[in-house]
């Protein structure tokens, strides 16, 4: 069965979509012009919109957002839940390459595993969610010292490289890890995928650097959104 919609909602939509997505306040004219909206029907669907405050008017024939739009924001931002963000994109990743992909924060001198997918085979690295580990040790310890402007070398070619692959903290393991960084560049944690060194061969990382700098940008967007 067809899905019903209501035109007159769709229209409102559009018009606030024009100043969400265009400049911050426009004229009736250039509404109509824009959209395809007849110019009585944009006067008045404008007038209802200011009437709930999702519009208001700026001078005479033009309008721009009004207060309820960062009303609707910041309930958005209520809802809005990190870890059924981060978790379906560790699933996908963990599900990509077999190994356990994990996102780590930073809390003072130390990283903290917060949310964690294990790989399904037996054999693997493991670290509970939760754990607490030192930043100096570890791929995602160092990336994350990285993006919050570590000096030396090895961190600015970390930051160059906008990822780091290499042996892991622990003996006969491996890890590729990338950050996840807000709109303004400030880093919000990183996403690490690791596995036996055996398995989790250079090559096989290589063939995961997408995945995951695929990943990263995905959270990015969506805790811009969300936050």
């Amino acid at each position: 069965m067809a899905t019903r919609t209501s035109s007159t909602v769709i229209k409102a939509l559009d018009l606030i979509d024009r100043l969400v997505e265009g400049e911050a306040e426009q004229s009736v004219g250039r509404l109509a012009a824009e959209t395809g909206i007849h110019k009585s029907t944009v006067v008045r669907l404008c007038r209802t919109l200011v009437s709930r405050g999702y519009m208001r008017q700026a001078r005479a024939g033009s309008y721009r957002l009004g207060p309820r739009i960062g009303d609707l924001a910041k309930a958005y931002g209520r809802q809005f839940s990190l870890e059924d963000a981060v978790r379906p994109v560790l699933r996908r990743l963990r599900d990509a390459t077999g190994e356990s992909a994990s996102y780590y924060v930073s809390d003072r001198a130390e990283r903290i595993c917060l949310y964690r997918e294990n790989s399904h085979h037996r054999i693997r690295h493991h670290v509970d969610e939760g754990a607490r580990l030192p930043f100096r040790e570890g791929v995602v310890g160092r990336v994350l010292l990285a993006f919050v402007g570590e000096n030396g070398r090895a961190y600015a070619a970390i930051r160059k490289a906008g990822y780091l692959s290499a042996e892991g903290r622990e003996p006969h393991t491996a890890s590729i890890s990338a950050p996840v960084v807000a709109g303004d560049g400030a880093l919000v944690g990183a996403v690490v995928v690791s596995g036996l060194s055996s398995r989790f061969t250079a090559a096989a990382r290589t063939r995961a650097l997408d995945l995951v700098l695929s990943s990263c940008a995905e959270l990015s967007r969506q805790l811009q959104e969300g936050g």
